[in-house]
């Protein structure tokens, strides 16, 4: 083993530990941070969306499989989220590399029905893995994906048919 490949080692498990430190001090509260919404390149999976898990619990997606929100489709890859809406030809996106751990990167699109927030977490997703934004005194409770296996990061969507994309939530992560 190279000195290199012994130091890039120490900052890997590192940044683990401070992620599970702020974690595990309920310090796990981020604020969304600006992140470029370039569309990821991806192959399309044509697979049908079951119906949505309850709200709360994390679901395991595969790579491609599509996911209806209002009238937009959402889908991961292994390098992040994407974001179609119907009147959109290039879908927005969101790298999770461009995410620091133990962050959050989020967009958001919306029209007259509403509005719709998706983003990565940048950390351990559990089955118990809760996202939640809160609009002044309003809070929603976001649904939770993942890639199979760990992959070391999380999306999250809420549609809110009383939001305006252009709000500044604050977001709050949580696992147990």
């Amino acid at each position: 083993m190279t000195s290199l490949d012994s130091r890039r080692r120490k900052r890997g498990w590192l940044a683990g530990a401070v992620c599970a430190a702020v974690l595990a001090t309920g310090a796990g509260v981020a604020v969304a941070s600006s992140v470029s919404a370039a569309p990821l390149a991806s192959t399309p999976a044509v697979v049908s969306h079951p119906a949505a898990a309850p709200t709360g619990s994390v679901r395991v997606v595969t790579p491609g499989e599509r996911i209806s929100v209002a009238d937009r489709t959402l889908w991961l890859t292994p390098k992040g989220l994407n974001v179609a809406a119907p009147s959109s030809a290039t879908p927005s996106g969101l790298n999770v590399a461009e995410v620091l751990p133990g962050k959050v990167a989020t967009l958001s699109e919306g029209d007259a029905s509403g509005a719709l927030w998706a983003g990565i977490y940048r950390g351990p997703v559990t089955s118990t893995t809760k996202v939640a934004l809160t609009f002044g005194t309003r809070t929603l409770q976001a649904e939770v994906v993942t890639l199979a296996g760990k992959p070391g990061w999380g999306a999250y969507y809420v549609f809110d048919a009383k939001g305006a994309a252009g709000a500044k939530p604050s977001i709050s992560v949580r696992s147990r």
